[in-house]
């Protein structure tokens, strides 16, 4: 029957492999384990256990879509978002923004780092663990390290600081 081709069903232990696979539970006597779980290129994910759509087609039964809906964000409209059940999220928001929410955030570039924007905003402290080179002027408690004078200073033969 086409009525059965279809049919929304809870996924239970999703095991992780080229091709995943879970044990669909649809009506009391409508249970498939090993249901395939194909996903698009790029896209990788793994929930374990959830709610989605069973497809049955001569003899083989694939989970076509999947969800958690119990975590899953309310997003306003037109919002897309990549989230994890804990909470932390990319969001793809109106005006051109993407928000990041995370706990921890690591970036691990074998190359370099490159921000091409006007402004950089930190909040909190930022800490350096390598030389810091400045291409223009370098502002520090409304000093510039370019222009700044001191008075006062006398002139001497030799040199101040640590020696070379």
């Amino acid at each position: 029957m086409l009525a059965n081709l279809m049919r929304w069903v809870r996924i239970r232990g999703l095991t992780e492999g080229k091709m995943q696979k879970g044990r669909v539970e649809g009506l009391p006597n409508d249970v498939r384990d090993d249901a395939l779980r194909p996903q698009d290129y790029g896209f990788a994910g793994n929930p374990v256990d959830g709610q989605g759509l069973k497809l049955e087609m001569g003899g083989h039964t694939v989970i076509i879509r999947m969800d958690r809906l119990a975590e899953r964000p309310e997003l306003a409209a037109y919002e897309v978002a990549l989230w994890h059940k804990e909470g932390h999220k990319i969001t793809l928001k109106a005006g051109g923004l993407v928000q990041v929410d995370c706990t921890n955030l690591v970036v691990n570039a074998s190359a370099g780092v490159a921000l091409n924007t006007p402004t950089v905003a930190i909040s909190g402290a930022l800490t350096v663990g390598g030389t810091v080179v400045a291409v223009g002027n370098v502002t520090g408690a409304g000093k510039s390290l370019a222009t700044h004078t001191h008075s006062g200073v006398q002139t001497g033969g030799g040199s101040t600081g640590a020696p070379n």
